[in-house]
This record gives C-alpha cells, structure tokens and sequence, in this order.
C-alpha cells in the first residue's frame, strides 16, 4: 500500500501524503495492536521501518544519512509504532477496569502497598507467549506510568489527556 502511495502520489503535498497514509497504511500497521503486539526484534523493526520508510515520503526528506529519519519523525510529530501500541493498550486495559468493554478481568489484582497503592499484581508466566501477552505486558506498562497518570483513569477522557503528557517507554 505504501509503495501504491509512493508511486501515485509523489507530486502532492506533504499534508495529502500524511493523510494518505493515515488513512490507508497506519490501519494495517496497527490492526489489531491491542491483542497482537509484536515483542521479538525482528517483527519490531519490520514495522518501523514501514513507519520510518512513510515519513520519507511525506517529508519528501529520502536522505539515508544517520538522524535524517528522527529528524523526519519530528518533524511530522509521530512517535514510534511501539509507543502508540503501548499507549493504545494502556487505554484499553483502562475501559476494560472501568466496565467500558465487557471483557473478563478476573485475573486482574491491585496489589495495594503504600508506595504503589494502584499497581496490578503481575501474573506469573512461564511460557513467552503468555510472559507478552496482553495482559501481563500491560500490566509491566501500567506499572511503570507515573500515579498521577493511573489516577486519572477515573474517565477515559481524562487518561487520554493524561497519557499525551507522558513518554511511554514499551520494553518488556
């Protein structure tokens, strides 16, 4: 789809290729990100490079020289792939802890300690593919966010508002 992009849109401005790509490219890139977020190196860096490669091209900015592609992704305000995945999972555990989504959340335990008084226990894994799966690599996420980022998940609004003031580092 980008490489459609790139061959039939390269004489329009860079705010019709932005909104090209947000229209037709970011959907697959995220398509159904809250459940499938890639953990492993490889998979990671396929899909970055599709992002990296997009801002090249709505940039107009196709230097392979070192800093050139951060330059381009702040140029454009967009932040990694893994970052947006990060945050979209964070607000989805927030509406499915707020009874917004009907998902079962047995499993879900705060552990209350003066410190930490809204963390959530961390199940126990055994195997990769639960160790990052969504709910315990959500939870590694909603326990490394300030407090005062988990306190205003009262409503969602308020945690959207609240999650754009933070950087979301997503390593687990």
């Amino acid at each position: 789809m980008l490489s459609f992009l790139e061959r039939n849109f390269y004489k329009c401005s860079s705010s019709v290729k932005e909104q090209c790509f947000n229209a037709l490219v970011r959907p697959i890139l995220e398509y159904g990100a809250t459940a499938w977020d890639p953990y492993r190196d490889y998979q990671v860096k396929k899909l970055e490079n599709v992002n990296k490669r997009a801002a090249r091209f709505v940039t107009g900015n196709h230097n392979r020289v070192h800093g050139e592609t951060e330059k381009n992704m702040r140029t454009l305000g967009w932040p990694p792939l893994s970052e947006r995945r990060a945050r979209q999972k964070l607000i989805m555990l927030n509406k499915i802890t707020s009874n917004q989504i009907d998902i079962p959340r047995d499993d879900l335990k705060i552990c209350s300690s003066r410190r930490f008084p809204l963390n959530y226990h961390l199940p126990s894994s055994s195997l990769d593919c639960h160790l990052h799966s969504f709910f315990p690599s959500t939870i590694r996420l909603w326990n490394s966010i300030p407090y005062v980022t988990q306190t205003s998940a009262i409503s969602a609004a308020g945690f959207k508002r609240a999650m754009n003031d933070i950087t979301i580092k997503s390593t687990y």
